[in-house]
């Protein structure tokens, strides 16, 4: 058996225990549900050609809008209530149900459309940039409340509660995306007027691209009233404009949340109540999924075939997901990662081939480069003809990789591998396990370091803001446009430079790209930083297959989202209908 079968078949053998499955599907990938094994016909859904951008299932003829109803999901884990200061997926998930922001996301019934990500109204009902790109006057939704609960009692939404939002996310000392909106260091919003109670007026210090894209994006700004911190304690209460109203939260249990009598778009929310439990067992999610007390759940590839049998009536979204799966070398201080020849063998170290065979069965083999596949156009193909010349990177050659070690006089390298076992699931840590005996059979003496998620690895002081020896292998955070990326993880200003990159070159491309309004343009620009940073081979990333989200026959018109801001995007419109 050569070494390829040996770690494959090692890892399906399920050496560690493990808990939730990963949804390979980055924001609303994490949900999960889908349920009602019977003998009947499945209903029209996806059909994928080997190599071909995956399309959602059909839509079935879905009737008139039912109100009521209880949707429920499910997650891995306890969700903080308070989005500012948790930079964790679970709080901006639960977020999106009770905050609104000035705008959010088009989403719609295929990939063309949910993966755009177009800005359309939320808070704001309208907006403009000016042509020299330094101002964006937001317009709000003239009848938005508050949810009716003190110390707000359902007073009207104002421009202060938009400037009093900014000010916190800027101040909160937890918050690790808090210069997103810019720093000393790197100023970008300089300025917030509030001419009128429905007018605000935001002040740039330079022209930045995806300006609209930063206000819509649910891991940057909420809007939430001015009494916040004053008046209700936002680790245990929500109070903010959204379609739905916090009810209650029982810890590592569930959270309970009701419909909006007063939200601003008329008759929505369909749902009445929407309910998300802790289950952390991949196969207890199935489960109830499989028996109809879920509503939606994200299948990992490996399971895709059983709950198709179980559950035929069930419609199936497949698509390239927003997952970012990457290797994160240490830079700061004395490293020997700094030596270009080290990271190179580590991507060439890595099988991403037998990797997504491992992980998604085989289906969708996508490489990823300094943004993901799942970007379309913005994505540059490291196998492509158009990579340069890092695409001799990524291919999978361990003998190439010890002859790098060995010019690096690296042999038989001390490698310090981290990853974190109880947040993401059994794929991530399948794939965890898989890519350090990659590194083994390719001369690095692995050691390997588990750390517990919230306490030592997402931690403000943690690993994934850049405490940490040697490497770590993770999961990047799906953002919704191509800068984020390279800014987050590549630019000296950010707080989720993880590695401590500070290349003067790389950092002037950034810079000059989130410049560039011409869209046309900036394409080119992103193509080109990839191809740099492809071949210095920073962070090394590895690969995605495609994934897939199970809905319940009943669940009629939720599109799927590609941010941790669905509720109010793809769940708005949705309704439960059980005839």
């Amino acid at each position: 058996m050569d070494s390829r079968n040996r770690w494959m078949a090692g890892i399906a053998r399920g050496r560690l225990t493990r808990r939730r499955a990963l949804v390979l599907g980055g924001a609303a990938g994490f949900l999960a549900a889908c349920g009602g094994g019977t003998k009947e016909q499945p209903a029209a859904r996806a059909t994928v050609a080997p190599g071909a951008q995956p399309t959602t299932a059909a839509v079935a003829a879905e009737g008139t809008p039912k109100p009521g109803g209880t949707y429920t999901w499910t997650d891995v884990g306890d969700t903080p209530l308070d989005p500012t200061n948790n930079p964790t997926y679970r709080a901006q998930d639960l977020a999106g149900f009770t905050y609104s922001r000035l705008l959010k996301f088009k989403t719609g019934p295929t990939p063309e459309v949910f993966f755009n990500y177009e800005v359309v109204p939320d808070l704001a009902a309208s907006w403009e940039l000016t042509n020299d790109g330094l101002q964006v006057t937001f317009k709000l939704q003239p009848n938005a409340t508050f949810h009716n609960k003190p110390p707000v009692n359902g007073r009207s939404v104002t421009s202060e509660d938009v400037k009093f939002s900014l000010e916190r996310f800027r101040a909160a000392p937890k918050n690790t995306n808090r210069n997103a909106f810019g720093s000393e260091q790197n100023k970008l919003v300089i300025g917030l007027e509030t001419p009128d109670a429905q007018t605000v007026v935001v002040k740039l210090a330079k022209p930045y691209a995806p300006i609209l894209n930063l206000f819509a994006n649910p891991q940057y700004l909420w809007i939430q009233p001015k009494e916040m911190d004053t008046g209700f304690d936002p680790a245990k209460d929500q109070i903010g404009s959204g379609p739905w109203v916090f009810e209650r939260h029982e810890p590592d249990k569930q959270v309970v949340v009701r419909k909006n009598p007063n939200y601003f778009i008329k008759d929505r929310p369909y749902i009445d109540t929407v309910v998300r439990v802790v289950i952390t067992d991949t196969a207890q999610q199935i489960a109830q999924f499989q028996a109809g007390r879920l509503d939606l759940l994200g299948v990992p590839a490996q399971q895709k075939a059983d709950v198709e049998r179980t559950n035929p009536k069930s419609q199936i979204v497949t698509y390239i997901p927003t997952t970012y799966t990457f290797i994160a070398p240490q830079l700061r201080g004395n490293s020997p990662f700094r030596d270009v020849r080290i990271r190179r063998a580590i991507s060439m170290a890595i099988d991403r081939k037998s990797w997504v065979d491992l992980l998604y069965i085989g289906q969708g083999l996508h490489y990823l480069n300094a943004v993901p596949a799942s970007m379309g156009k913005w994505w540059l193909n490291p196998q492509g003809p158009d990579a340069g010349p890092g695409g001799q990177w990524v291919k999978y050659d361990p003998k190439a990789a010890r002859d790098l070690l060995r010019a690096a006089g690296a042999e038989n390298m001390p490698l310090r591998f981290i990853f974190t076992n109880n947040a993401y699931g059994d794929v991530f840590n399948q794939g965890a396990e898989a890519t350090a005996t990659m590194l083994k059979e390719a001369g690095f003496n692995v050691t390997i370091v588990v750390q517990d998620y919230l306490r030592e690895y997402i931690d403000a002081r943690g690993t994934f803001f850049g405490n940490y020896e040697g490497v770590f292998y993770g999961l990047q955070t799906p953002f919704t446009d191509p800068h984020d990326y390279l800014f987050n993880m590549n630019h000296p200003g950010s707080a989720r430079n993880h590695i401590g990159l500070d290349d003067p070159k790389l950092t002037a491309m950034i810079d000059d790209e989130e410049r560039t309004l011409n869209e046309a343009e900036r394409v080119k620009k992103v193509h080109e930083i990839q191809r740099y940073w492809l071949d210095q081979m920073y962070y090394i990333p590895v690969a995605v297959g495609y994934a897939y989200q199970f809905r319940q026959p009943w669940l009629k018109r939720q599109y799927y989202s590609g941010s941790f801001g669905w509720a109010a995007e793809a769940l708005l419109d949705a309704w439960i209908d059980k005839g």
